[in-house]
Protein backbone atom coordinates (compact mmCIF):
# COMPACT_ATOMS: atom_id res chain seq x y z
CA UNK A 1 0.00 0.00 0.00
CA UNK A 2 1.31 3.46 -0.88
CA UNK A 3 2.50 5.65 2.01
CA UNK A 4 -0.10 8.28 1.13
CA UNK A 5 -2.91 5.73 1.36
CA UNK A 6 -1.63 4.52 4.73
CA UNK A 7 -1.60 8.07 6.09
CA UNK A 8 -5.13 8.72 4.78
CA UNK A 9 -6.44 5.49 6.30
CA UNK A 10 -4.94 6.34 9.69
CA UNK A 11 -6.48 9.80 9.60
CA UNK A 12 -9.94 8.41 8.80
CA UNK A 13 -9.68 5.91 11.66
CA UNK A 14 -8.71 8.72 14.03
CA UNK A 15 -11.67 10.88 12.94
CA UNK A 16 -14.09 7.98 13.47
CA UNK A 17 -12.67 7.29 16.92
CA UNK A 18 -12.93 10.88 18.22
CA UNK A 19 -16.76 11.17 18.34
CA UNK A 20 -17.05 7.85 20.18
CA UNK A 21 -14.56 8.97 22.80
CA UNK A 22 -16.30 12.36 23.24
CA UNK A 23 -19.69 10.69 23.60
CA UNK A 24 -18.39 8.46 26.39
CA UNK A 25 -16.97 11.45 28.27
CA UNK A 26 -20.23 13.41 27.99
CA UNK A 27 -22.26 10.46 29.23
CA UNK A 28 -20.06 9.93 32.28
CA UNK A 29 -20.32 13.56 33.40
CA UNK A 30 -24.13 13.63 33.57
CA UNK A 31 -25.54 13.23 37.09
CA UNK A 32 -28.11 10.41 37.43
CA UNK A 33 -29.66 12.21 40.43
CA UNK A 34 -30.74 15.47 38.76
CA UNK A 35 -34.32 15.75 37.57
CA UNK A 36 -36.11 18.77 36.12
CA UNK A 37 -39.61 18.24 37.49
CA UNK A 38 -41.45 20.82 35.39
CA UNK A 39 -41.37 24.18 33.70
CA UNK A 40 -43.94 26.70 34.92
CA UNK A 41 -45.06 29.40 32.55
CA UNK A 42 -45.01 32.85 34.12
CA UNK A 43 -45.90 36.24 32.57
CA UNK A 44 -42.19 36.98 32.08
CA UNK A 45 -40.79 33.59 31.05
CA UNK A 46 -40.53 30.05 32.35
CA UNK A 47 -39.62 28.94 35.87
CA UNK A 48 -37.80 25.61 36.13
CA UNK A 49 -38.32 23.40 39.18
CA UNK A 50 -35.42 21.02 39.82
CA UNK A 51 -34.91 18.11 42.22
CA UNK A 52 -31.48 16.67 42.99
CA UNK A 53 -30.02 14.01 45.28
CA UNK A 54 -26.44 14.49 46.48
CA UNK A 55 -24.10 12.90 48.98
CA UNK A 56 -24.06 15.20 52.00
CA UNK A 57 -20.27 15.11 52.30
CA UNK A 58 -19.63 16.14 48.70
CA UNK A 59 -19.66 19.75 47.55
CA UNK A 60 -23.02 20.62 45.95
CA UNK A 61 -23.35 23.11 43.13
CA UNK A 62 -26.75 24.55 42.28
CA UNK A 63 -27.05 26.48 39.05
CA UNK A 64 -29.61 28.09 36.77
CA UNK A 65 -29.32 27.52 33.04
CA UNK A 66 -30.52 31.05 32.33
CA UNK A 67 -28.33 34.00 33.29
CA UNK A 68 -31.53 36.01 33.82
CA UNK A 69 -32.87 33.69 36.53
CA UNK A 70 -32.02 33.11 40.20
CA UNK A 71 -32.47 30.30 42.72
CA UNK A 72 -35.00 29.95 45.50
CA UNK A 73 -35.29 26.85 47.69
CA UNK A 74 -38.56 24.89 47.92
CA UNK A 75 -37.40 21.88 49.99
CA UNK A 76 -34.07 20.70 51.40
CA UNK A 77 -33.66 17.62 53.59
CA UNK A 78 -30.81 15.57 55.01
CA UNK A 79 -31.99 11.93 54.71
CA UNK A 80 -29.81 10.01 57.16
CA UNK A 81 -31.41 6.64 56.31
CA UNK A 82 -30.61 6.96 52.56
CA UNK A 83 -26.91 6.41 51.97
CA UNK A 84 -26.68 4.76 48.54
CA UNK A 85 -25.81 8.11 46.93
CA UNK A 86 -22.65 8.15 49.06
CA UNK A 87 -21.72 4.60 48.02
CA UNK A 88 -22.46 2.58 51.16
CA UNK A 89 -25.39 0.76 52.75
CA UNK A 90 -26.80 2.08 56.02
CA UNK A 91 -27.94 -1.46 56.88
CA UNK A 92 -24.31 -2.58 57.09
CA UNK A 93 -23.61 0.24 59.52
CA UNK A 94 -26.56 -0.86 61.65
CA UNK A 95 -25.43 -4.49 61.64
CA UNK A 96 -22.38 -3.42 63.64
CA UNK A 97 -24.88 -2.38 66.35
CA UNK A 98 -23.26 1.00 66.68
CA UNK A 99 -24.56 4.44 65.82
CA UNK A 100 -22.29 7.48 66.10
CA UNK A 101 -23.75 10.79 67.10
CA UNK A 102 -22.77 14.09 68.65
CA UNK A 103 -24.22 15.59 71.82
CA UNK A 104 -22.74 18.74 73.29
CA UNK A 105 -18.98 18.68 72.71
CA UNK A 106 -18.40 14.90 72.99
CA UNK A 107 -18.85 12.26 70.30
CA UNK A 108 -20.46 9.09 71.64
CA UNK A 109 -21.00 5.61 70.21
CA UNK A 110 -23.94 3.68 71.62
CA UNK A 111 -24.72 0.01 70.99
CA UNK A 112 -28.27 -0.65 69.86
CA UNK A 113 -30.29 -3.81 69.35
CA UNK A 114 -31.95 -4.18 65.97
CA UNK A 115 -35.66 -4.62 65.39
CA UNK A 116 -36.34 -5.48 61.78
CA UNK A 117 -34.56 -2.88 59.69
CA UNK A 118 -34.60 -0.22 62.39
CA UNK A 119 -32.59 0.46 65.52
CA UNK A 120 -34.93 -0.14 68.43
CA UNK A 121 -34.41 3.16 70.18
CA UNK A 122 -36.75 6.13 69.90
CA UNK A 123 -33.93 8.64 70.42
CA UNK A 124 -32.00 7.25 67.45
CA UNK A 125 -35.16 6.89 65.35
CA UNK A 126 -35.71 10.61 65.82
CA UNK A 127 -32.28 11.28 64.33
CA UNK A 128 -33.08 9.05 61.33
CA UNK A 129 -35.92 11.34 60.30
CA UNK A 130 -35.29 13.95 57.57
CA UNK A 131 -33.67 17.15 58.82
CA UNK A 132 -34.81 20.40 57.20
CA UNK A 133 -31.69 22.28 56.04
CA UNK A 134 -33.40 25.11 54.14
CA UNK A 135 -32.06 27.86 56.36
CA UNK A 136 -28.39 27.03 55.76
CA UNK A 137 -29.03 26.39 52.04
CA UNK A 138 -30.87 29.73 51.76
CA UNK A 139 -27.90 31.47 53.34
CA UNK A 140 -25.62 30.20 50.57
CA UNK A 141 -27.86 29.90 47.51
CA UNK A 142 -31.18 31.75 47.55
CA UNK A 143 -31.17 34.78 45.28
CA UNK A 144 -28.02 33.58 43.49
CA UNK A 145 -27.65 32.45 39.87
CA UNK A 146 -25.35 29.63 40.95
CA UNK A 147 -23.80 28.64 44.28
CA UNK A 148 -21.49 26.21 46.06
CA UNK A 149 -22.87 24.49 49.18
CA UNK A 150 -20.65 22.44 51.51
CA UNK A 151 -22.97 20.71 53.97
CA UNK A 152 -20.42 19.75 56.68
CA UNK A 153 -19.15 23.35 56.74
CA UNK A 154 -22.30 25.38 56.01
CA UNK A 155 -24.82 23.56 58.23
CA UNK A 156 -24.29 23.80 62.02
CA UNK A 157 -23.10 20.51 63.52
CA UNK A 158 -23.23 18.59 60.23
CA UNK A 159 -19.50 17.76 60.33
CA UNK A 160 -20.32 15.07 62.93
CA UNK A 161 -23.16 13.47 60.92
CA UNK A 162 -22.86 10.35 58.77
CA UNK A 163 -22.58 10.84 54.98
CA UNK A 164 -26.12 10.45 53.58
CA UNK A 165 -28.49 11.85 50.97
CA UNK A 166 -29.22 15.54 50.56
CA UNK A 167 -32.54 15.84 48.70
CA UNK A 168 -32.86 19.34 47.27
CA UNK A 169 -35.80 20.85 45.43
CA UNK A 170 -35.35 24.36 44.10
CA UNK A 171 -36.62 26.69 41.39
CA UNK A 172 -34.88 28.97 38.92
CA UNK A 173 -37.18 31.94 38.46
CA UNK A 174 -36.74 34.69 35.83
CA UNK A 175 -35.74 37.97 37.44
CA UNK A 176 -38.41 39.77 35.39
CA UNK A 177 -41.13 37.66 37.05
CA UNK A 178 -40.37 39.03 40.54
CA UNK A 179 -41.62 42.36 41.92
CA UNK A 180 -38.76 44.33 43.45
CA UNK A 181 -40.46 47.55 44.59
CA UNK A 182 -42.57 48.26 47.64
CA UNK A 183 -45.56 50.47 48.50
CA UNK A 184 -47.64 48.80 45.78
CA UNK A 185 -50.98 47.00 45.52
CA UNK A 186 -50.62 43.43 44.31
CA UNK A 187 -53.43 41.59 42.56
CA UNK A 188 -53.48 37.91 43.61
CA UNK A 189 -54.90 35.73 40.84
CA UNK A 190 -55.54 31.97 40.62
CA UNK A 191 -52.78 29.74 39.31
CA UNK A 192 -49.15 29.50 40.37
CA UNK A 193 -49.36 32.92 42.00
CA UNK A 194 -46.75 35.68 41.96
CA UNK A 195 -43.42 36.49 43.61
CA UNK A 196 -41.98 39.44 45.54
CA UNK A 197 -38.60 40.19 47.05
CA UNK A 198 -37.69 43.07 49.31
CA UNK A 199 -35.59 45.80 47.65
CA UNK A 200 -31.90 44.82 47.72
CA UNK A 201 -32.52 41.06 48.13
CA UNK A 202 -30.36 38.99 48.68
CA UNK A 203 -27.54 41.43 49.53
CA UNK A 204 -29.32 43.81 51.92
CA UNK A 205 -32.67 45.37 52.79
CA UNK A 206 -33.57 49.03 53.17
CA UNK A 207 -34.94 50.84 56.20
CA UNK A 208 -35.87 54.17 57.80
CA UNK A 209 -39.13 54.22 55.81
CA UNK A 210 -41.84 51.54 55.95
CA UNK A 211 -41.85 49.31 52.89
CA UNK A 212 -45.32 47.83 52.35
CA UNK A 213 -47.61 45.89 50.04
CA UNK A 214 -51.38 45.37 49.89
CA UNK A 215 -52.48 42.00 48.51
CA UNK A 216 -55.97 41.81 47.02
CA UNK A 217 -57.81 38.84 45.50
CA UNK A 218 -61.37 38.36 44.23
CA UNK A 219 -64.16 38.36 46.85
CA UNK A 220 -64.49 34.92 48.41
CA UNK A 221 -60.83 34.08 47.85
CA UNK A 222 -58.32 33.71 50.65
CA UNK A 223 -54.60 34.51 50.25
CA UNK A 224 -51.50 32.49 51.17
CA UNK A 225 -48.10 34.15 51.60
CA UNK A 226 -45.14 31.73 51.68
CA UNK A 227 -41.82 33.17 52.84
CA UNK A 228 -39.41 30.87 51.02
CA UNK A 229 -36.56 32.93 52.47
CA UNK A 230 -36.80 35.42 55.34
CA UNK A 231 -33.68 36.92 56.88
CA UNK A 232 -33.77 40.23 58.75
CA UNK A 233 -32.11 41.54 61.90
CA UNK A 234 -32.28 38.98 64.74
CA UNK A 235 -34.13 39.67 68.02
CA UNK A 236 -32.37 41.50 70.83
CA UNK A 237 -31.22 39.68 73.96
CA UNK A 238 -34.59 40.34 75.64
CA UNK A 239 -36.46 38.90 72.63
CA UNK A 240 -37.69 42.22 71.26
CA UNK A 241 -37.52 43.02 67.54
CA UNK A 242 -35.77 46.11 66.19
CA UNK A 243 -36.69 45.36 62.57
CA UNK A 244 -39.85 43.43 61.83
CA UNK A 245 -41.97 41.83 59.12
CA UNK A 246 -45.68 42.16 59.87
CA UNK A 247 -48.79 40.83 58.08
CA UNK A 248 -52.15 42.33 59.04
CA UNK A 249 -55.78 41.84 58.08
CA UNK A 250 -58.63 44.19 59.06
CA UNK A 251 -56.58 45.60 61.94
CA UNK A 252 -55.62 42.13 63.20
CA UNK A 253 -52.00 40.88 63.17
CA UNK A 254 -51.62 37.50 61.43
CA UNK A 255 -47.81 37.28 61.45
CA UNK A 256 -45.03 39.22 63.15
CA UNK A 257 -41.42 38.09 62.94
CA UNK A 258 -37.77 39.04 63.08
CA UNK A 259 -34.73 36.84 62.48
CA UNK A 260 -34.39 33.98 59.99
CA UNK A 261 -37.03 31.54 58.72
CA UNK A 262 -37.67 29.31 55.71
CA UNK A 263 -41.05 28.21 54.38
CA UNK A 264 -43.22 30.20 56.83
CA UNK A 265 -46.85 30.41 55.59
CA UNK A 266 -49.46 33.05 56.39
CA UNK A 267 -53.13 32.39 55.48
CA UNK A 268 -55.75 35.14 55.39
CA UNK A 269 -59.44 34.91 56.30
CA UNK A 270 -60.46 37.46 53.66
CA UNK A 271 -59.39 38.66 50.24
CA UNK A 272 -57.28 41.65 51.41
CA UNK A 273 -54.14 41.65 53.59
CA UNK A 274 -51.17 43.99 54.07
CA UNK A 275 -47.46 43.27 54.54
CA UNK A 276 -44.97 45.75 56.04
CA UNK A 277 -41.21 45.58 56.43
CA UNK A 278 -40.28 48.04 59.19
CA UNK A 279 -36.54 48.69 59.57
CA UNK A 280 -34.60 51.30 61.55
CA UNK A 281 -31.37 51.48 59.55
CA UNK A 282 -31.06 52.95 56.10
CA UNK A 283 -29.37 49.73 54.94
CA UNK A 284 -28.92 46.46 56.81
CA UNK A 285 -26.71 43.64 55.49
CA UNK A 286 -29.15 40.74 55.73
CA UNK A 287 -31.00 39.17 52.80
CA UNK A 288 -34.47 40.56 53.49
CA UNK A 289 -37.16 38.23 52.11
CA UNK A 290 -38.43 36.40 49.05
CA UNK A 291 -42.07 35.30 49.07
CA UNK A 292 -44.76 33.74 46.90
CA UNK A 293 -48.41 34.85 46.98
CA UNK A 294 -51.21 32.49 45.94
CA UNK A 295 -54.98 32.15 46.01
CA UNK A 296 -56.44 29.70 48.52
CA UNK A 297 -59.85 28.32 47.65
CA UNK A 298 -62.31 29.57 45.00
CA UNK A 299 -64.76 32.50 44.85
CA UNK A 300 -68.10 32.22 46.57
CA UNK A 301 -70.85 30.87 44.31
CA UNK A 302 -74.63 30.93 44.59
CA UNK A 303 -76.59 27.70 44.41
CA UNK A 304 -78.36 27.00 41.11
CA UNK A 305 -82.12 27.63 41.04
CA UNK A 306 -84.06 25.03 43.00
CA UNK A 307 -81.05 23.89 45.04
CA UNK A 308 -79.10 24.85 48.16
CA UNK A 309 -75.54 24.35 49.47
CA UNK A 310 -75.40 21.07 51.36
CA UNK A 311 -71.70 21.29 52.20
CA UNK A 312 -69.04 23.90 51.45
CA UNK A 313 -65.27 23.97 52.04
CA UNK A 314 -62.30 25.84 50.54
CA UNK A 315 -61.89 23.09 47.95
CA UNK A 316 -65.45 21.96 47.14
CA UNK A 317 -69.16 22.85 47.13
CA UNK A 318 -72.00 20.34 47.21
CA UNK A 319 -75.42 21.48 45.92
CA UNK A 320 -78.61 19.53 46.68
CA UNK A 321 -81.86 19.87 44.71
CA UNK A 322 -85.01 20.28 46.73
CA UNK A 323 -87.14 17.23 47.38
CA UNK A 324 -88.69 15.74 44.25
CA UNK A 325 -86.32 17.52 41.83
CA UNK A 326 -83.02 16.72 40.12
CA UNK A 327 -80.41 18.28 37.87
CA UNK A 328 -81.76 17.35 34.41
CA UNK A 329 -78.38 16.71 32.75
CA UNK A 330 -77.04 14.30 35.39
CA UNK A 331 -80.39 12.94 36.68
CA UNK A 332 -78.97 13.32 40.21
CA UNK A 333 -80.09 15.38 43.20
CA UNK A 334 -76.52 16.35 44.15
CA UNK A 335 -73.86 18.32 42.25
CA UNK A 336 -70.25 18.73 43.46
CA UNK A 337 -67.91 21.52 42.36
CA UNK A 338 -64.17 21.01 42.86
CA UNK A 339 -61.72 23.89 43.34
CA UNK A 340 -58.54 23.62 41.25
CA UNK A 341 -55.87 26.35 41.23
CA UNK A 342 -58.35 28.95 42.42
CA UNK A 343 -61.00 28.04 39.82
CA UNK A 344 -64.08 25.81 39.99
CA UNK A 345 -64.00 22.81 37.65
CA UNK A 346 -67.24 24.06 36.03
CA UNK A 347 -69.06 27.36 35.92
CA UNK A 348 -72.04 27.57 38.24
CA UNK A 349 -73.82 29.60 35.54
CA UNK A 350 -73.67 26.54 33.26
CA UNK A 351 -75.34 24.26 35.82
CA UNK A 352 -79.04 23.89 34.91
CA UNK A 353 -81.81 24.61 37.38
CA UNK A 354 -83.33 21.72 39.28
CA UNK A 355 -86.48 20.33 37.63
CA UNK A 356 -89.24 17.96 38.73
CA UNK A 357 -88.73 14.26 38.19
CA UNK A 358 -91.87 12.68 39.61
CA UNK A 359 -94.79 13.37 41.90
CA UNK A 360 -95.93 11.05 44.63
CA UNK A 361 -99.62 11.01 45.48
CA UNK A 362 -100.62 9.43 48.73
CA UNK A 363 -104.26 8.24 49.02
CA UNK A 364 -104.70 7.09 52.57
CA UNK A 365 -108.35 6.04 52.54
CA UNK A 366 -110.71 5.16 49.74
CA UNK A 367 -114.40 4.62 50.59
CA UNK A 368 -117.08 4.02 48.00
CA UNK A 369 -120.62 2.48 47.80
CA UNK A 370 -122.76 0.91 45.14
CA UNK A 371 -126.50 0.82 44.65
CA UNK A 372 -126.34 -2.98 44.45
CA UNK A 373 -124.05 -3.40 47.46
CA UNK A 374 -121.97 -1.48 49.91
CA UNK A 375 -118.24 -1.95 49.93
CA UNK A 376 -115.95 -0.39 52.49
CA UNK A 377 -112.31 -0.40 51.49
CA UNK A 378 -109.50 1.16 53.54
CA UNK A 379 -105.91 0.92 52.43
CA UNK A 380 -102.80 3.05 51.68
CA UNK A 381 -102.00 3.43 48.02
CA UNK A 382 -98.91 5.07 46.57
CA UNK A 383 -99.50 6.25 43.07
CA UNK A 384 -96.46 7.40 41.13
CA UNK A 385 -97.12 9.56 38.11
CA UNK A 386 -94.20 10.01 35.79
CA UNK A 387 -93.45 13.60 34.90
CA UNK A 388 -94.15 14.55 31.35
Amino acid sequence: MAPGATTLTSLLLLLVAIPRCSSAVLTSTQSPFTKILKGVRLPSGYMEIVQEDHCSHHVVRLTCRSLKAFIFVLEANYMSNLTNVCGYDVQKLMEKKTYPYKRGSSSLIRKKELKGNYIDDSEVDERLRPVDIRQSLNRRCSGQKHCRYDFPTDHPGAAYWNPATLRLKYACIPEAAVRKYCNEEVKVVPGEGGFINSPGYPLYYLGENTCGWTFRSAPGHRIVLTFHDLDIRAPEADGSCVDIVRVRERGRTLFEYCGTAAGAKVVSDSNVITLDLVATKRLYTARGFFLQHQVLGCPEVSAPNGSYVLNGTLTSRTFLCKSGTIFPDSKERTRILECENGKWNESVVAIPSCTGNHHVLFINTISFSSCAYNVSLTQKINVVLAAS
